[in-house]
């Protein structure tokens, strides 16, 4: 009762000096600065200092004149703006010992006058929106001081950055970061995110860059890449900066016994050096902590090859081996390059890069799967140790070249060496329900291999007298050289379904050799019609060309090799398309459209050497094409796109010889399969309020596919599967994204609510026996936060996500499981130099198919101290899982089979680091002007 009669007192007095706060008025007049006229219709706000939120605006009269009535005592920013001139800040004082505050005649400058005072208060404005560019303010959203551009990126509102490092942006992946418009080691997203520290960031552009001809032409052709830019702050462009980390610890490798333990460490160097035009940066890192700055797809490429030779695969045709997740397991890794950007001249911009990466991985895990078949359902456990390394060098390199105001001259090129190797020890068997053996194999499986490619793009665009008047033309060749050994032994066992088994040995050498050539060229040519209408018209003629060979060699004894025709396979193909596009476009203010449609023959011709078998197949397809973009206002947009495409089956599909590199997953191609005909619409809503800051966009999919490749299965009585691709009727997927975002004032805090769902309907055989597949997911993410960030930052909220599976035969088959997560994060600055973090994320997972539903704690804090001159030093002790429980797992559901995986991953550890800032910039600050002042 104390406590209530207490808490009645102070809403009281709140009351009480509420009703007794002055209130101001706030007058002047809006005048251009070149001819001295009156500007009506400009709006002026008011804005709070702290977070620039809105609090009161007002628009100038026929006069020019504005009055905002009712301001409370306090600093606030005044920002002016109106169509074509650069906005007015200036931060204003309301002092109760007056009650109008008359700031007499206000100038605005046009924006061809591009003034100090805009970039210093640029600073206050958290969010624009620009046509189909969200602009993010970095200052507005703070970070530490040794944060990266990826710990940016997570407190932007529609971003979200997942554990391996991929970026999403209002539902879609981001394919492309930019440091002010350029290039950064080439199209790998994680090298800028992971690598360049936050603090160098003025401003986060998010838009769906357009392709090089459409840029050359106007003309939107609907290949469009979801990019980031990042807009360096002024005082980085010239100078030298970067971070240098030296890390070490002590971990007791997830077993909690100090006996164990062994030494880590976690280095790494991001140096810059920028001119006006000029950019050079070096990146390098070195640790055993499983930290990748760099994306994992030279490592998916490789090993996705290597896996063939059996181990635990997606299908019986290969797939990424146990787990591709970069933090699950044990990595060394080693890797550093160098990006350099140059304008050679006003009209040439040259951009190249050298990467290396070696990435050294053991992984310790099984996997739990149950299977869902027409008789007896089953389950197996695969349990493997596997030891991964693979080294890559990557080299790139972009010329552009403006030859005169009508041409443009693009040429992009790329090399890429990589080898490597697996060792991979396993296990497998299973049981049906009842815990009878069905079947089991052991597995010794090696492998080595290097994989060179080269690839080039020459892009061509001219520009004619008349507008809209264009021409583009490109030009692509690629080659690559893939050859991989193979070392397989298996011994297996197998019920032969009268209470007795059988037995089976394979020991094999393996050859593969995979060269590839593709090219194509493409013509398009651009006309106006009239009253903002265009006609494109284009040809394109694309070529992909395939040599593939794998030997098998049965080994009978020391020295003695048998080959083995059976299963060896040597082919050739060529895929040929020609395409006849014609598009128009009708353009207004607010509206883009474009109605097209592509005529497009193609022609698979192939030959599997091996066995004699050919493949001589042609046909042609219409591709109808709408994209719709429509502006509401400059803050709101619609986007509509719909698409159509066919996809040939691949050679491998075709071929019936059978793979059998896994003795208890078969697969054999299938001849008779039809080409796939997708149908893929889009629709996107992006909404931000700049006067209340909410945040909203809204993604929805959906494809139908006729003849869709899928997996027919047959279980043989040994429970020995064979996967064979087939084509079904029809097969749907529809997905959508979901974001709200918005402040709540009251509590000085901030909400963030994503929403996302996915629908596939598609078919299962299995024995022939046809089943209507349903698998819908469901995932929801909230969060809060407070918003004044100076001293404090906490964030707390929850995720989960919903899988479900269900069958139209078997409906007491129907699978589903959940995974939810709680998280929190807590940060504290205090004397002024020393920072406390601590985060902890409980993950529950439920679901009656598995045998146990773990809950994990990961629990992890540090504390730092800044300290040296200018703050450039820092000290920082940190423990990682400090409750010990971390364990990779993953969940996930298949047509006929639901997993659970588990790997034996990097638990607690403790680290001591110091990191060193680099800041080294020339030229003296010009003196800031009467203008600049006044807008501070």
């Amino acid at each position: 009762m104390k406590q209530i009669k207490k808490i009645l007192f102070f809403l009281f007095l709140l009351t009480f000096s509420s009703a007794f706060t002055q209130n101001i008025s706030v007058k002047g007049k809006v005048i251009d600065n070149d001819n001295q006229e009156t500007m009506p219709g400009a709006t002026v706000m008011l804005l709070n200092p702290l977070d620039s939120s809105f609090y009161k605006f007002g628009v100038t009269n026929p006069s020019g004149d504005f009055t905002i009535k009712g301001a409370e005592i306090g600093k606030y920013i005044l920002q002016i703006s109106f169509i074509g001139y650069q906005s007015y800040y200036k931060e204003v004082l309301l002092k109760k010992e007056e009650s109008t505050l008359n700031l007499g005649n206000i100038k605005l400058n046009t924006k061809k006058e591009l003034l100090e005072s805009v970039e210093i208060v640029a600073e206050k404005i958290p969010v624009i929106i620009n046509g189909d560019t969200v602009e993010f303010n970095a200052n507005a959203f703070k970070t530490q001081p040794e944060a990266n551009v990826a710990d940016l990126l997570k407190k932007l509102p529609g971003v979200e950055v997942e554990k391996d490092g991929t970026v999403k942006a209002q539902g879609e992946e981001v394919k492309k970061v930019l440091i002010d418009g350029k290039e950064f080691f080439g199209d790998d997203t994680k090298l800028a995110t992971e690598n360049l520290p936050a603090d160098m960031v003025q401003n986060v552009q998010i838009y769906d860059d357009f392709s090089d001809a459409s840029k050359i032409t106007g003309i939107d052709d609907g290949d469009r890449t979801k990019t980031i830019n990042l807009k360096i702050k002024k005082d980085r462009k010239k100078g030298l900066f970067g971070n240098v980390t030296l890390g070490g610890g002590m971990t007791a490798i997830g077993t909690g016994d100090i006996s164990t333990e062994e030494g880590l460490h976690d280095n790494k160097l991001n140096i810059n050096k920028f001119k006006d035009n000029m950019q050079l940066s070096t990146l390098g890192m070195l640790n055993n902590v499983n930290q990748q700055g760099f994306s994992y797809r030279d490592y998916i490429n490789f090993s996705g090859g290597v896996s063939n030779m059996g181990g635990f695969r997606n299908s019986g045709n290969g797939g990424v081996p146990l787990s591709n997740n970069p933090n699950d397991g044990f990595t060394t890794t080693k890797a550093g390059g160098i990006n350099w950007n140059k304008n050679l001249s006003p009209t040439i911009n040259f951009s190249s890069s050298y990467f290396y990466n070696e990435a050294n991985k053991q992984i310790y895990g099984e996997t739990n799967r149950q299977y869902i078949t027409d008789s007896t359902d089953f389950n197996s456990l695969e349990k493997e140790n596997q030891h991964e390394f693979n080294r890559n060098h990557r080299i790139k390199f972009k010329y552009e070249q403006k030859i005169d105001t009508t041409q443009d001259l693009k040429i992009t090129s790329d090399f890429s060496y990589s080898e490597g190797n697996l060792y991979s020890y396993s296990t497998s068997s299973s049981i049906d329900i009842a815990g009878n053996f069905l079947n089991s194999s052991n597995n010794n499986n090696q492998s080595t291999g290097n994989d060179i490619a080269i690839n080039g793009k020459l892009t061509y665009g001219k520009r004619f007298n008349k507008r809209g008047r264009s021409f583009v033309s490109n030009i692509k060749l690629g080659n690559s050289e893939n050859e991989k050994k193979y070392y397989v032994e298996s011994q297996n066992s197998f019920t032969d379904g009268f209470g007795g088994t059988s037995s089976s040995s394979i020991k094999q050498l393996q050859n593969a050799s995979n060269n590839q050539l593709n090219y194509s060229g493409k013509v398009s040519f651009t006309e106006p019609l009239g009253k903002r209408k265009y006609l494109e018209l284009g040809v394109e003629r694309s070529n992909y060309n395939n040599e593939y060979v794998k030997e098998f060699y049965d080994i009978l004894g020391p020295n003695l090799e048998s080959f083995n025709s059976n299963l060896s396979l040597a082919y050739n193909n060529s895929f040929v398309y020609h395409s006849y596009k014609f598009n128009t476009k009708f353009n207004t203010d607010k509206s883009n459209l474009t109605i097209g449609s592509t005529a497009q023959k193609s022609n698979l011709n192939g030959e599997i050497i091996s066995n004699n078998f050919q493949v001589n197949r042609g046909q042609w397809n219409i591709l109808p094409n709408i994209k719709w973009n429509y502006s509401f206002n400059k803050s709101s947009r619609f986007r509509f796109n719909y698409k159509t495409n066919a996809q040939e089956p691949s050679l491998e599909q075709l071929q019936p010889t059978i793979d059998n590199s896994n003795p208890l997953v078969l697969y054999q191609g299938n001849p008779n399969l039809n080409s796939e005909y997708r149908h893929n619409a889009s629709m996107r809503i992006m909404s931000f309020n700049q006067y209340s800051f909410t945040n909203i966009y809204i993604t929805i999919n959906g494809t139908y596919t006729k003849n869709k490749i899928t997996e027919a299965q047959s279980i043989n009585s040994q429970f020995v599967q064979i996967i064979t691709p087939i084509n079904v009727p029809n097969d749907y997927l529809l997905s959508g994204y979901f974001y709200y975002g918005t402040p709540i004032r009251p509590i000085k805090s901030k909400i963030n609510l994503s929403l996302n769902s996915s629908y596939n309907r598609s078919k299962l055989f299995v024995n022939l026996d046809e089943n209507d597949v349903t698998r819908i997911n469901n995932g929801v993410n909230f969060s809060i936060e407070n918003r004044k960030k100076e001293i404090v930052d906490i964030r707390i909220g929850t995720n989960v996500n919903l899988n479900t599976t269900s069958y139209s035969l078997s409906s007491n088959l129907d699978q589903g499981y959940i995974s939810t997560g709680y998280f929190s994060e807590f940060l504290v600055e205090f004397f002024k130099t020393w920072t406390f973090n601590t985060a902890i994320e409980f993950t529950l997972y439920s679901g009656d198919q598995f045998t146990d539903n773990p809950t994990i704690p990961l629990w992890k804090a540090y504390l730092s101290k800044r300290f040296l001159k200018g703050k450039s030093g820092m000290l920082k002790l940190a423990i990682y899982d400090i409750l010990n429980q971390n364990i990779g797992i993953k969940r996930n559901s298949e047509l006929n089979y639901i997993e659970d995986e588990r790997i034996t991953t990097l638990s607690r550890y403790v680290m001591l680091s110091f990191t060193y800032k680099i800041n080294r910039f020339g030229g003296k600050p010009k003196k800031k002007t009467s203008s600049s002042s006044d807008s501070k």
